[in-house]
């Protein structure tokens, strides 16, 4: 029982005489009623009130001042009090006591009537406690703070003026200010629960976006950092999308009823908005302020509903009984049924034998009240795994000793002991005890019958709930023919390294029809002898196996039944064999030069003996020999087919017609005379052939570039090559010049002056006239003569320049004139 004790102190009441010092009342109240919802209940186990000069007052105050809830918490005056009226705000949810036409109320009458005061509510899950606070001013008191929180009606202040007006007003001696508010409970009273709607004393003026309170003890908290989506370091209770900072909104108000959440807030400007926006007045709160009096103005009470703080479901497998609990926070634990009946009482609840989910449900009871707000507490009850037993698991006995023991794969008993079901897990042991208990465990694999003919099997699904299956153990007396084997051939088509795929379901029929029909029999695949013993990694795409080893490879045939796994053969009796692919050379190019009437393909280093087929182009069949005569160009393809079918990849022969050039002087362009002379030939007609240049003799060396450059003058021979070999064709040609001098000593070199370079081209009447340094004439001869020697009338001329003028006349007609000069050395 909470008794909460007052002290007294002195303020001056206007109701009294205002010569006389009035002694302000002292309020006590006491009471932890424990509620049952749906029932109406006194609000205090004692209360009084305690002034020394007066016998009678104007009111008293009684507020649900925490977790109250509007339009279902109701506080009323009950029995016969015919010198008081009760008035209920819902809004605020506090119940005003007067006198009848405003009298004063005698202390006791009104002592009287907080006795029959009740409270009742409509909700029968009502789940939080309540505080009842008591006082003698219409403040409204909180407990948790000790503070009195007031609406002061004054329609279109503005924030400044309400903060002013705020800390100008006082509480039976205490300062006011604009509320702070730092927790829910706080919120609710002097928000939602205020008889109005205005300014708080928050803002963000000095820093946009950093909310801070600046009015009363808690001045410079920061309480909001951001915009709509911003945090608190400790307590804020904005409406939706608030605070938005409309237009420069930096000041705090709670919200008007009908907008958004209830006793939310929201940010204006300093003067506030406009329709629903306009402030309707101002939250002064009283208290925690330095220098405040102590005051014993109000006292509180509390109503408390017993609930349920935990609940541990419980669950079990097949048809079981489980044991639910559940932690009152006070007095019992009443537990019922989905129909609403109760079945159970205490922390713990052994539920009936169940073989299905059930849900109950847990609520807390004192003394016997039978309404409160229940929790649902399941017992699951989860199935069993579904399984076969006892089952037969026979093996066969490949293990190179036939002696009625070999290895087991019990692993390879689950599908059938489970049917295929999923989600479950499978161990293995030696007893029924142990698979019950789960100890002991042994290895699946490799198991063999010599330790045991009968093993456990557990199978347990994701739930926990387990059965046990028994496995008997038999050796198979079935086997494949002594000898049997199947082969599969396949030709190497990948560059023959000795790997190909395989369809090792193009033979299983073979190995089915080894044993006696109708049993729904299975073939199965694997590289070796364990894995087919212990079905392990089997070859599961066997319609296409590539081969592990090249060209040969022995595979492991397991043959076992459907219908319950059991073994009737294990052997190495099928062969992989993969045939070499036929090799083979042939020339790439072959060359039939213009003077052959044919040329002869021919294969060459083969690698086996084959079958060959060459084609043309076109894919007609030209011969079936290990060579192809042709007479003319193109590609040719030859192919080769060894004995075992196995056909080569196609290499083709590209037959190159060629010849020996022809070329005439027309095919020559020479550039003479010059400082530069060169040699250009005209390839456009030279032949079918790929041709090569050489002026330097019929062995060359030869070049590709028809072109030649930097030449002397003087007579010369054209060498053109056919680079396949079809022949080398000749031709000469000239370059012609003028010796810049000449050296008549009788040595042999240049003893006479003439034209250089001269052929065939020319005509004979071609001339040559020689000048001295005045214009004489000297010496005048035809071209193809010996030229001039330095005389006059058989007498030597002196050592000087000279000059020429030289009329070369081609047979064609064409002639030209050259003038230059040049020097005589003796």
């Amino acid at each position: 029982m909470n008794i909460i004790k007052h002290i007294f102190f002195a303020v001056i009441f206007v109701n009294f005489s205002i010569w006389a010092q009035n002694i302000p009342p002292v309020l006590e109240a006491s009471g932890n009623i424990v509620y049952c919802p749906s029932e109406s209940v006194n609000i205090v186990d004692s209360f009084s009130i305690i002034d020394p000069d007066d016998s009678e007052i104007e009111a008293l105050y009684i507020q649900i001042s925490t977790n109250y809830a509007s339009g279902q918490d109701v506080l009323s005056l009950e029995g016969s009090h015919p010198n008081i009226l009760s008035s209920w705000d819902v809004v605020q949810g506090k119940l005003t006591l007067t006198g009848v036409g405003g009298q004063e109320v005698a202390i006791s009458e009104m002592i009287a009537a907080v006795f029959d005061v009740h409270f009742e509510t409509t909700n029968i899950t009502i789940a939080t406690t309540r505080t009842f606070s008591f006082t003698l001013g219409n403040a409204n008191y909180l407990p948790s703070t000790g503070h009195y929180y007031q609406f002061i009606s004054a329609p279109g202040i503005s924030w400044s003026q309400a903060k002013i007006e705020a800390e100008n007003s006082t509480y039976y001696g205490l300062q006011g200010y604009l509320v702070t508010i730092m927790a829910e409970d706080e919120a609710q009273l002097s928000g939602e629960q205020a008889a109005g709607n205005g300014w708080i004393g928050g803002t963000d003026e000095e820093s946009e976006g950093v909310w801070k309170w600046v009015t009363g003890p808690e001045a410079g908290t920061i309480f909001w950092n951001g915009g709509p989506n911003g945090s608190t370091p400790n307590y804020a209770n904005w409406n939706t999308g608030e605070p938005n900072d409309l237009e420069g909104e930096d000041y705090a108000h709670v919200t008007a009823p009908g907008i958004g959440i209830p006793g939310s807030w929201n940010d204006l400007a300093v003067g506030g908005g406009g329709g629903d926006y306009v402030s309707q007045g101002y939250i002064v709160e009283y208290g925690g302020m330095p220098g405040d009096p102590d005051l014993d103005l109000s006292a509180s009470t509390e109503l408390s509903i017993p609930y349920i703080i935990s609940t541990e479901s419980s669950d079990g497998c097949g048809q079981s009984s489980v044991v639910l609990s559940a932690e009152p926070s006070e007095g019992d634990v009443l537990w019922f049924d989905e129909n609403d009946n109760l079945i159970g009482s205490g922390e713990t609840f052994n539920t009936p034998v169940l073989n299905q989910t059930t849900t109950f449900y847990a609520m807390a009871s004192y003394d016997g009240c039978m309404d409160g707000e229940k929790e649902p507490v399941t017992a699951t009850i989860y199935p069993f795994p579904v399984i076969t037993s006892p089952i037969t698991f026979k093996n066969c006995d490949e293990d190179s000793s036939p002696d009625g023991f070999t290895d087991f794969n019990l692993e390879e008993t689950v599908g059938q002991v489970t049917d295929g079901q999923s989600g479950i897990s499978a161990s293995f042991f030696l007893t029924y005890s142990n698979a019950e208990n789960s100890e002991n465990e042994i290895a699946p694999y490799p198991f063999n019958n010599t330790t045991a003919s009968q093993v456990f099997i557990r199978v347990e699904n994701a739930n926990g709930c387990f059965d046990i299956a028994t496995v008997n153990l038999e050796v198979s007396t079935t086997a494949f023919p002594s000898g049997f084997s199947v082969e599969i051939e396949q030709c190497d088509a990948e560059g023959g390294d000795g790997f190909e795929a395989f369809d090792l379901t193009s033979v299983t029929q073979q190995f089915l029809d080894q044993f006696p029909t109708g049993q729904n029999l299975s073939v199965h695949y694997y590289e070796t002898a364990q894995d087919a013993q212990l079905e392990l990694n089997e070859i599961l795409d066997s319609s296409n196996y590539t081969n592990i080893e090249p060209f040969y490879q022995v595979l492991y045939v397991r043959v076992e039944s459907e219908d319950n796994g059991d073994c009737f053969g294990v052997s190495p009796n099928l062969i992989l064999r993969v045939r070499a692919q036929p090799q083979f050379e042939v020339d790439s190019e072959v060359i039939l030069c213009d003077y052959e009437e044919s040329v002869t393909l021919n294969i060459q280093n083969p690698q086996g003996n084959y079958m060959y087929v060459w084609m043309d182009q076109s894919g007609n069949i030209l011969s079936d020999q290990p060579n192809l005569t042709v007479n003319n160009s193109g590609a040719f393809t030859v192919m080769a087919t060894s004995f075992s079918g196995c056909e080569s990849l196609p290499q083709v022969v590209n037959v190159i017609e060629s010849s020996a050039a022809t070329i005439t002087s027309a095919d020559l362009l020479i550039t003479d005379e010059t400082t530069n002379n060169s040699l250009t030939i005209n390839t456009n007609n030279l032949g079918s052939g790929s041709y090569q240049y050489s002026i330097s003799g019929e062995n060359g060396p030869f070049q590709n570039e028809p072109f030649f450059g930097d030449l002397s003058y003087g007579d010369y021979t054209l060498w053109v090559r056919d680079i396949n070999g079809c022949g080398v064709t000749s031709i000469d040609f000239s370059v012609i010049g003028f010796p810049k001098f000449m050296t008549p000593n009788g040595d042999g070199d240049n003893d006479f002056w003439n034209v250089q370079g001269l052929s065939s081209q020319y005509a004979s009447n071609s001339e040559v006239q020689i000048f001295d340094r005045y214009g004489k004439l000297i010496k005048s001869f035809l071209i193809f003569s010996q030229g001039w020697d330095g005389t006059l009338d058989s007498e030597l001329l002196p050592q000087t320049d000279y000059w020429y003028r030289v009329k070369l006349v081609k047979k064609s007609g064409e002639e030209r004139t050259y003038l230059g000069h040049f020097s005589l050395v003796r």
